[in-house]
């Protein structure tokens, strides 16, 4: 996220998701400053879009898209 102000917990986020994204929440940030990670939580939606499930995964700090409200 070079240029972006970095991510904290409950921030919301755009990751990287086979060709598109998703938006997950920011649940723990890691790692050495050079470095760091990222906890994100994202949903499992099923084909009609509800929300089936939600996972934890890790993701490189400057993969990821900060999102605002509009």
């Amino acid at each position: 996220m070079a240029g972006h102000k970095r991510v904290k917990a409950g921030d919301k986020v755009a990751v990287p998701w086979g060709l598109d994204e998703i938006v997950g929440v920011v649940v723990d940030v890691y790692g050495p400053p050079a470095r760091r990670s990222v906890l994100v939580r994202v949903p499992t939606r099923g084909p009609s879009g509800e929300t089936l499930d939600e996972s934890d995964i890790s993701f490189p700090e400057n993969t990821l898209r900060t999102v605002t409200a509009a």
